[in-house]
């Protein structure tokens, strides 16, 4: 008998934005561009992406950001961008909404140059899946004296939702994809990993999980290599994808040391998402497999925000490791829908562990043929 879940609830998938044409960034602090507004009826994970790029030529004295705010309130800006080094820079964030109505302001701001700056390839859309949770914190202003480490967003615990039981287990493991916007007085915000230094001239932002600071995933400074209008277009991007265990509570905590030179007043807006299906940057497990000895799993992986390589596999990496083709019985990896079965006739599905990764893309489907 073949038991199978489809967790990609396509029918609840629709484009509410799709926006191609480019428009220009006209002022040097944050300035709108251009606000959308939607409408739901109904609770779902709305997705958000859009581009920042300048026009074709251009140096790197060219220095540009672009942010959205939902309802007023910042959600994720690209940190700065220049010409031939970091242009363009696309941004995406999952957000778990409640029905009713919202609106998207996209801002841009001009820090330094001439060459025109631009935001464009705005998509909105609605997407759904079970086993979601959304979590939202502001740090508000503190005060943040030179030369000091000071706790900008204070412990804050969140605890994913409980394990659920499918027809090839339980739910194992939670994927957490934490955006944050960093802002201090300056347009100097670095976003540092466990063993960098701190930089003198900036203000220096950290990331713990349960008091152990963490590697930012993906992290991007809102300074571009100029000290021009320091004030203007402030705001860092960083995101940390992490694990987390159902059921269980974990701390998310910001910190800031300032070597910037004088007091700095630093806010951390924080926006995350919570789903198992959502496929993260490292392997992990959705699922712990409890079915019938001589079934087939199947599990089906597809594109999500980004059609990148995905990987699923049935084994775990050895006390001592010679690979892939020895850490695993069976591995498949590969872009746009990926397809992997595996048959339990000699390995043993108690002893077995299912893996899977690739950032950008989902579980869309898992099941079992039970015999």
């Amino acid at each position: 008998m073949l038991l199978s879940e489809q967790v990609r609830i396509i029918k609840d998938e629709e484009v509410l934005v799709w926006d191609t044409t480019v428009y220009n960034i006209t002022t040097n602090d944050w300035g709108t561009v251009v606000t959308k507004n939607i409408t739901l009826s109904a609770a779902r994970i709305v997705y958000v992406a859009f581009r920042g790029k300048h026009a074709s030529g251009g140096g790197t004295s060219d220095i540009a950001q672009a942010r959205v705010l939902l309802d007023g309130v910042r959600v994720v800006s690209t940190g700065a961008f220049v010409p031939t080094v970091s242009d363009p820079i696309d941004r995406e964030v999952f957000l778990c909404l409640a029905a009713g109505s919202y609106t998207f302001t996209f801002q841009g701001a001009k820090l330094a140059g001439s060459t025109t700056a631009q935001i464009t390839n705005i998509r909105i859309a609605t997407l759904n899946f079970p086993d979601r949770q959304r979590n939202v914190y502001s740090s508000g202003n503190v005060s943040c004296p030179t030369g000091q480490t000071t706790t900008v967003l204070s412990d804050q615990q969140f605890t994913p939702p409980a394990t659920r039981k499918l027809a090839v287990g339980s739910i194992k493991k939670y994927v957490c994809i934490i955006t944050v916007d960093l802002v201090a007085t300056n347009r100097k915000s670095r976003l540092k990993n466990p063993g960098e230094s701190n930089d003198s001239g900036f203000i220096n932002w950290k990331i713990y999980l349960d008091g152990v600071q963490l590697a930012w995933t993906e992290r991007r400074e809102d300074w571009g290599g100029s000290d021009t209008n320091p004030d203007y277009g402030r705001g860092a991007y960083g995101r940390l994808v992490a694990l987390a265990d159902p059921g269980t509570a974990r701390t998310l905590r910001i910190d800031v040391y300032n070597w910037y030179g004088t007091t700095q007043t630093c806010t951390a807006q924080v926006d995350f998402v919570i789903c198992p299906w959502i496929l993260a940057d490292v392997y992990y497990e959705p699922v712990s497999l409890d079915f019938p000895q001589g079934s087939t799993l199947y599990v089906y992986a597809e594109p999500l925000g980004q059609n990148l390589t995905k990987f699923i596999s049935v084994g775990k990496v050895r006390f001592v490791s010679f690979g892939d083709a020895t850490d695993y019985y069976k591995t498949v990896s590969g872009t746009g829908i990926l397809t992997f079965d595996y048959n339990f006739e000699v390995v043993e599905v108690v002893n077995s562990v299912l893996n899977v990764k690739g950032y950008g893309g989902c579980i869309s489907t898992i099941g079992v043929d039970v015999r």
